[in-house]
């Protein structure tokens, strides 16, 4: 009895180190498998994740639509100076760019449609290349401010340019009232300030008149660009009929006048 219940308890001890091995190998081949998918995976598992890691980068960054980095995002212009707002857009793809005026929320264009009655604006835009840039012509004070790039993608990109118009003013320098003797020069100086680009005239008026300089003998005018933008008004041998109101009238500035007294004697 002790001898069979010893071998019952070996056969036993067999069927459960039998056990225990198969369960040990199952248990290790779980493990092994287990392991095997997040640290080390046969080559046909490393290929497919391959695959799939390749894949999902052409659909986030190769496909999808970017904005040109190096885009200027500030412009400045002067009044009744057409503007360009740019867009650089990067691999678009079937998408559209659109342009919109933040501070009321109008859509301007979409692709190359316009949408607006006003036809100072409008979309530029070659079939070769990235640009989408919007047009301002004719710029006011009350165009200044920020418009929207807006690409259709799922969710919207958006890039953001700033105009800035601003209004240059006009000095004659030594004003408001200048007093001379009859037959000394009248030299008038006008100065255009905060004009980020020089005019591209300036007209000078007597009496709210044009001073044809080219036809009146001893009359000379000279506008010189840079680097400020000055204007200067030359007359010889002022007469009292040379007396009364000049004004300086740059092209892209509010005005400035001065009173000139020719005296006798």
């Amino acid at each position: 009895m002790t001898q069979t219940c010893l071998n019952f308890i070996m056969l036993e001890g067999k069927k459960l180190f039998f056990l225990s091995v198969t369960f040990g190998t199952l248990l290790i081949f779980v493990l092994t498998n287990t392991e095997g998918t997040g640290v080390q995976q046969s080559p046909r598992t490393r290929h497919f994740h391959k695959t799939r890691s390749l894949t999902r980068n052409v659909l986030d960054g190769d496909i999808q639509p970017y904005f040109d980095s190096g885009t200027a995002t500030n412009i400045t212009t002067t009044p009744g100076k057409t503007a360009y707002l740019p867009c650089r857009v990067r691999h678009l793809g079937d998408r559209t760019v659109s342009w919109i005026r933040r501070k009321d929320l109008h859509v301007l264009t979409v692709g190359r449609f316009i949408y607006s009655s006003s036809d100072k604006f409008q979309v530029i835009h070659r079939d070769d290349r990235d640009d989408w840039m919007l047009q301002v012509k004719y710029p006011q004070r009350e165009d200044a401010g920020q418009y929207e790039c807006q690409v259709s993608t799922v969710p919207k990109k958006s890039m953001f340019v700033t105009l800035n118009v601003i209004v240059s003013k006009a000095n004659i320098l030594g004003g408001p009232v200048v007093y001379i003797n009859t037959g000394s020069s009248i030299n008038l100086t006008c100065i255009i300030q905060e004009s980020p680009v020089p005019p591209d005239y300036v007209f000078w008026y007597h009496n709210n008149q044009v001073i044809n300089y080219e036809a009146h003998k001893g009359v000379e005018v000279q506008t010189h660009k840079n680097p400020r933008a000055t204007s200067t008004l030359w007359i010889e041998k002022a007469q009292p009929p040379n007396s009364g109101n000049y004004s300086c009238v740059p092209s892209n500035a509010d005005p400035a006048e001065i009173a000139v007294h020719v005296l006798n004697g």
